[in-house]
């Protein structure tokens, strides 16, 4: 399988855009709180978000690994590994503090060749790349 990173990181914005427009879809509204195992906060919105990211990766890179925050590890002997963590701060996100993000990177054969960091509610995402990292895209 190639490298290409440029199609990699498009990938990524649109992943982190799915995202945003999923998880902005709850974001200070009542929210059901459970907890995980490890007594973390976990929400609808920290679940759909992340099958919203899931599922786009699947379509479209069926042979790629997923390691996420909510659900089961797949395919994780693929070179390729997205990393994926749907609402990071969401005990933030509950309280309507607009301090949270998605944050999403893909690893080939075991090393990170992109990294992402988005905050929907602050408008801003942050990339890292081959020697890069951006403030939305600039």
């Amino acid at each position: 399988m190639s490298l290409n990173l440029n199609e990699f990181v498009k990938f990524s914005h649109l992943l982190a855009d799915l995202a945003s427009k999923k998880s902005m879809q709850y974001f200070r509204n009542k929210l059901v709180i459970e907890n995980k195992d490890d007594e973390s906060p976990v929400t609808i919105a920290d679940k759909e978000t992340e099958m919203v990211i899931r599922d786009q990766i699947k379509k479209v890179y069926p042979s790629h690994g997923i390691l996420g925050e909510e659900y089961e590890n797949e395919n994780i002997d693929s070179e390729f590994i997205w990393v994926i963590d749907p609402i990071d701060g969401t005990r933030s996100y509950i309280i309507g503090r607009p301090l949270w993000g998605t944050l999403i990177s893909l690893a080939f054969k075991g090393q990170p060749i992109i990294g992402m960091a988005d905050f929907p509610a602050l408008n801003e995402r942050w990339i890292g790349y081959k020697n890069k990292c951006l403030l939305n895209n600039s």
